[in-house]
């Protein structure tokens, strides 16, 4: 078996990966594992197969990865199975060379000298059809008559049982399961057999069991299924994986795994059990269960479902403890390794769990636990740190809102994991409460969650209130200081903020921040930072309620000299939406200054304090004008004329009004906001006259100029000539180069060399109005259908991130894909990428959807046809802006395009 060939990789890229986010190092190698994974698995699904057809073949048995990947030993014959799977859907001779040249001249000689048994056969089965020269090869006389090729589309061939390959993983998956079906065992369900199947062939292949199957032993392995399934809790028939979800056996002999009630840690055992390799044993510890009770109602199950023999079955007579560990050397001395699966174990004192784990000191034990107070007391004497399930991804979300008839953008899906911590139960009830008290509308429910207005209870609040009630009044004080934050805090800063809230002790403080740990409460991140766990954060926030309007108050203008200067986004849009809660309203109008202003997600929750601002009729004129120049721009990105005509004439009256600091920044800012008003009108007369008047009234040279010649441009390129917006975008270009001091060689120094330039030079927006031009003149290319644009998204690329202004720096960073993906696919996957990473990083949810479409053609360019297939997939059940909808149907038509390239007749075969 082997999976695709790699692509080969390119690098080039560092300066977006030091500031636009982490990736894979190496997204080629990513790549190579996925096709190597499907070709395995492929392979397993094949052998499933092949056993559930062995009876039928009156075959003996079915041997694993010996001398083929697959061999099935039959009465006078020996089958060999080469498993290929390709995904590019030909099969070529080099593919196979190998494994025909190995069985015609050391397999077949074998068993022509009677070394082996049985007539020979190599049997090539594939998920790929022959190309044209190898079909060609298969048809001439001096062909081997005993190598065959097994394919979609083609003839059965002499051993008319064997499975016919699918063309992909879901179709093998879906044959296999239907072949099941016809085992008898009622309670066994079909694709439960086939998955548990494909673990035992996945562990037979490592060597196990002989890496043989024998046809008499398949029913009694059909019933140990059974009987293993049968004492664990039912799989919802629509289960839905967790994010990263972990396996039952791993490196570490004991795992301990800790959520609340709700995280879906039972369903994710009786889930994890089907697909594991080896035995599993599930107990579950009831309410005042003993350790000893435990211990001896273990060693009974284990003996029974495990020891086959009669006389080993029996218990011996000692110690709970001690009829445990004489059990479990029963198992080993007979070669059965076993799982053994301990749910609510959170229940047993530490000195009962450790008993139950010394007495076995070869089993994999896998321990359920909810979060307890001794959990670090636990860790330390097993010597292993907790693991948690991660929820459900934004997708699952998504799937789950859409199956209880609650369509939901990517944003909102995301809000809706930050509200539920993403725990199944939590989320599931999120759905429901949708569809039943908002009609469908998940962005209401979120809002009413979180401004905590909603009237129904949730099992979510039920079972955080729980918790909550048993904690003393500086650890709910300490948990509501962390959620007001909203970010994570090292201890100094949490102690700073207790200080404000009354709670001047340190020590008592650090006893109640353990108790909150031991809760699960609270969660250690990156630099030891504290953070509350999302699902408690909105019960958490009622214990500020609680506190005096002063004291909150003091809180909320702590935090905010707490996070002011730090640059990391989650703590930078903290900090601003502190400003207007605080009214501290010229800071914030201050800020909107700033070319980066609006380029991240959080602004908008601002709107409503400028335009409060901007409609103070007493309020201080140059406040208000700014303000409605941030609002100017916003309307502008909206294509909303009528409200950005009204900023404008705001602007112009309070200029004619006047204010002893307005000068040629606010008349430039005016004339800007007008040629863009013009542009949207078609009014190109008005417009050209609006730059020429205000071009005149500057002095030069003007700092304003380069400002005033890109808005010209810009608003020519909305007016649709753009060829001329072209010219225009460059000659700004060239104005703001002389403003900051560079030369056109020095567009091609470094991400770090720019960035010194721009911490030093006296007005670092400069370096984001360049990148603006350059951008400008990708978009007028786009707009001539031409794809010579790579240089100028490069530089834009590269000026977005230095001047932090992450969202065109994304953008740009499509542009510089999308030129890639024609020569250098895999650089282009690379970079989009480290774009998504930068999306999430950076708090700008409505990038995810286009970067991942356009990376899900760049998946088929590399051949992976079906990965490419299912994301676009994943992206529909998404609530679709209109663009986003055509960006989709755009990149499917593509994605099939491509895919037809790849299947072409007339390649060579």
């Amino acid at each position: 078996m082997d999976g695709d060939e790699a692509q080969p990789e390119n690098g080039g890229h560092g300066g977006v990966r030091a500031r636009v986010g982490d990736a894979p190092l190496d997204a080629g190698q990513q790549l190579r594992i996925r096709a190597t994974h499907r070709g395995f698995t492929y392979q397993h699904l094949y052998a499933v197969g092949c056993l559930l057809r062995l009876r039928d073949a009156g075959a003996q048995a079915l041997l694993v990865e010996r001398d083929e990947d697959l061999e099935v030993v039959l009465p006078g014959r020996h089958l060999y199975l080469q498993v290929k799977t390709r995904q590019s859907g030909v099969l070529v001779w080099s593919d196979i060379r190998d494994a025909v040249d190995a069985y015609l001249t050391e397999i077949r000689p074998e068993h022509d000298a009677g070394r082996r048994s049985g007539t020979p056969a190599l049997i090539v089965a594939t998920n790929a059809r022959p190309g044209r020269d190898l079909l060609a090869d298969t048809r001439k006389t001096d062909w081997p008559g005993d190598v065959r090729l097994l394919h979609p589309g083609g003839p059965p061939g002499l051993d008319a049982w064997l499975p016919h390959p699918a063309a992909d993983l879901d179709g093998m998956l879906e044959w296999c399961t239907a072949e099941a079906a016809r085992v008898p065992f009622p309670s066994l369900r079909p694709q439960t057999l086939v998955e548990k199947l494909a673990a035992r062939v996945q562990y037979a292949s490592t060597g196990a069991r002989g890496q043989a199957f024998v046809v008499e032993e398949l029913p009694r392995l059909f019933e140990q299924f059974v009987e293993e399934l049968r004492a664990l809790p039912e799989v919802p028939d629509a289960y839905r994986p967790q994010q990263a979800s972990l396996q039952l056996i791993s490196n570490e002999r004991v795992r301990l795994v800790v959520g609340y009630s709700g995280a879906g840690k039972t369903t994710w055992a009786s889930y994890a059990a089907q697909q594991c390799p080896l035995p599993v044993t599930y107990c579950d510890v009831s309410e005042g269960m003993s350790g000893d009770a435990l211990a001896e109602s273990l060693a009974r199950e284990l003996a029974a479902r495990h020891l086959s023999n009669p006389a080993e079955a029996g218990l011996p007579h000692g110690s709970s403890a001690e009829v445990l560990r004489a059990v479990h050397l029963r198992l080993t001395r007979a070669g059965v390794t076993v799982v053994v699966v301990i749910d609510n174990a959170h229940r047993l004192p530490v000195d009962a769990i450790r008993m139950v784990v010394d007495a076995q000191p070869s089993a994999s034990l896998v321990l359920l636990a909810q979060p307890r107070l001794d959990q670090a007391v636990l860790e330390a004497h097993l010597g292993i740190t907790a693991q948690a399930l991660l929820g459900w991804s934004v997708d699952t979300i998504a799937e789950v809102f859409e199956a209880d008839g609650c369509r939901t953008d990517y944003p909102t899906a995301q809000r809706v994991g930050a509200i539920t911590g993403s725990l199944p139960l939590y989320v599931g009830q999120a759905a429901r409460l949708t569809r039943s008290d908002y009609g469908g509308d998940a962005a209401a429910f979120c809002a009413a969650y979180e401004q905590r207005t909603h009237a129904t209870a949730t099992a979510q609040e039920l079972i955080l209130e729980a918790a909550f009630s048993s904690l003393d009044t500086t650890a709910t004080t300490l948990a509501g200081l962390l959620a007001l934050a909203e970010v994570p805090l090292t201890r100094d800063e949490l102690q700073r903020l207790a200080a404000v809230a009354g709670l001047e002790s340190p020590p008592v403080n650090a006893r109640a921040l353990r108790i909150l740990v031991g809760h699960g409460l609270t969660q250690s991140v990156i630099d030891g930072h504290l953070k509350l766990h999302d699902a408690a954060r909105h019960l958490a926030l009622s214990y500020v309620d609680e506190l005096d309007d002063d004291v909150a108050d003091r809180l909320r203008h702590g935090l905010c000299e707490l996070l002011e200067g730090h640059g990391a986004p989650d703590r930078l849009s903290r900090w601003m939406r502190l400003l207007g809660a605080t009214g501290q309203i010229e800071q914030l109008i201050s800020l909107t200054e700033r070319e980066a202003f609006f380029e991240r997600g959080y602004p908008r929750e601002l709107r409503a304090v400028l335009v409060d601002t901007a409609n103070a009729p007493d309020g201080d004129a140059a406040l208000r004008f700014d303000a409605h120049n941030a609002l100017s721009i916003w309307t502008f990105r909206d294509r909303d004329l009528a409200h950005l005509s009204s900023h404008v004439q705001a602007m112009e009256e309070l200029l004619r009004v006047g204010h002893p600091d307005f000068g040629p920044r606010e008349s430039t800012l005016l004339a800007c906001r007008r040629i863009r008003m013009h542009a949207m009108t078609g009014d190109l007369a008005e417009l050209h006259r609006t730059f020429t008047e205000a071009q005149a009234r500057l002095a030069s040279p003007s700092r304003y100029e380069g400002t005033l010649r890109f808005e010209y441009a810009a608003a020519v390129w909305d007016a649709g000539e753009y060829e001329g917006a072209m010219k225009l975008a460059w000659d700004a270009a060239r104005e703001f180069m002389r403003q900051i001091g560079l030369e056109e060689d020095d567009l091609a120094a470094s991400v770090d060399e720019l960035s010194v330039r721009w911490t030093s030079h006296d007005s670092p927006d400069d370096f984001k109005r360049l990148a603006d031009c350059f951008d400008l003149i990708v978009g007028a290319h786009r707009k001539l259908e031409s794809m010579q644009f790579g240089m100028w998204a490069m530089w834009a690329m590269k000026f977005y991130e230095v001047s932090r202004a992450p969202r065109s720096a994304i953008n740009s960073g499509q542009d510089v894909a999308d030129v890639l993906r024609l020569q250098d696919p895999q650089g282009a996957l690379g970079l989009l990428d480290q774009l998504l990473q930068a999306a999430e990083n950076n708090g700008l949810p409505d990038m995810v959807i286009g970067i991942r479409s356009q990376r899900a053609e760049v998946l088929a360019r590399l051949g992976d046809v079906s990965g490419a297939r299912e994301e676009i997939a994943l992206l529909s059940r998404y609530e679709l802006t209109s663009a986003q909808e055509l960006d989709l149907q755009y990149q499917s038509r593509l994605i099939e395009e491509i895919t037809n390239d790849l299947r072409n007749p007339f390649g060579r075969g």
